[in-house]
C-alpha cells in the first residue's frame, strides 16, 4: 500500500461532504460576481491576479490595481483568519461558526456597497476596488477556515489543486478496486476501496460545488444584478448557525 493510501486508511471521522460543497458553491458563486461586476477580478482565485501581475511587465493597462491589490489583501485576510482562529479555539469559542459568520459579514459589506453606492462603471474606480477587496478578504478567510478547521477536506475555492487531487484519487480508487477483486475476502483492501471511494466523492462534491456555483453567479448577475450577491452571504449565515457547536472545546 502507497503511503497515500495508508494516510487515506487511518482511522478517523469520515470527512464532511455537503458543508464543502457549499463553502465551494459560494467560492465559485462570488467569483462570477466580481468577474462580471468588476471587470475580471478573482477574488477566490488569486492566481489570476498573480497572472495579471506579471502581465503587466508588457501590457502596461493602468485599470489594474484593484486586481493586484487583491493579493495582498487576500495574504492578509488569511493571516488575519489564522490569528482568529488560535485565539478562538485558546477561549473555547466555536471557531467555524464564527469564522463562517465573519466571512457572510464581509460578503455583505461588499454587496452593500455595490447595491448601495454609486454605480462602478469603469475598471480604476477606487469606490469598486475598494468594494472587491472585501470579497478578497471573504475569500481568503474562507480559504484558511477550511484549511485549518476542516481537516481532510480539499481548498473549496482553488480548482487547479483540486483537480491534480481528483487525478490522484481516482488512481487510489482503481487500485483499491483490483485489490478487492484480487481477493473479496481481504478486509483491508475492502476497507481502503471505502475510503478511497469517499475521498473520491469528496473531492468531486468540491469540483461540482464551485462549478454550479460560478454558473449561478453568472446566471443571478445576468438576471437580478448586485443584489444576488446577498445569497452567498445568507448561505454562509445560514452555515454559521448550523456549525454553531462545532470545534468549541469543552472545559
Amino acid at each position: 500500500m502507497t503511503e497515500t493510501a495508508r494516510a487515506a486508511a487511518a482511522p478517523g471521522p469520515s470527512p464532511p461532504t455537503l458543508l464543502p460543497m457549499l463553502l465551494s458553491f459560494v467560492a465559485g458563486y462570488v467569483d462570477s460576481y466580481t468577474y462580471l461586476a468588476l471587470f475580471g477580478l478573482f477574488v477566490a482565485q488569486v492566481t489570476g491576479s498573480f497572472i495579471i501581475a506579471a502581465a503587466e511587465l508588457v501590457r502596461h493597462d493602468y485599470g489594474v490595481a484593484g486586481k493586484l491589490l487583491a493579493i495582498p489583501v487576500f495574504l492578509l485576510a488569511a493571516a488575519a483568519a489564522a490569528a482568529i482562529i488560535g485565539v478562538l479555539q485558546q477561549r473555547g469559542r466555536s471557531t467555524l461558526a464564527s469564522m463562517l459568520a465573519l466571512e457572510a459579514v464581509l460578503l455583505a459589506v461588499f454587496a452593500a456597497m455595490m447595491l448601495f453606492g454609486p454605480p462602478v462603471t469603469d475598471v480604476s474606480d477606487a469606490y469598486g476596488i475598494v468594494a472587491g477587496l472585501f470579497g478578497a478578504m471573504a475569500m481568503g478567510l474562507q480559504s484558511v477556515a477550511v484549511r485549518l478547521l476542516l481537516r481532510g477536506v480539499p481548498q473549496t475555492n482553488v480548482m487547479t489543486g483540486n483537480m491534480t487531487q481528483l487525478g490522484i484519487e481516482i488512481t487510489e480508487l482503481i487500485k483499491a478496486w483490483r485489490r478487492c477483486a484480487r481477493d473479496p475476502r481481504d478486509v483491508d483492501a475492502g476497507r481502503e476501496f471505502a475510503v478511497a471511494r469517499r475521498r473520491l466523492h469528496l473531492v468531486l462534491a468540491v469540483a461540482f460545488g464551485f462549478i454550479v456555483g460560478g454558473a449561478a453567479g453568472a446566471i443571478a448577475y445576468a438576471t437580478v444584478g448586485i443584489a444576488g450577491m446577498w445569497l452567498a452571504a445568507a448561505i454562509l449565515t445560514a452555515l454559521a448557525w448550523a456549525n454553531r457547536e462545532h470545534g468549541i472545546q469543552r472545559q
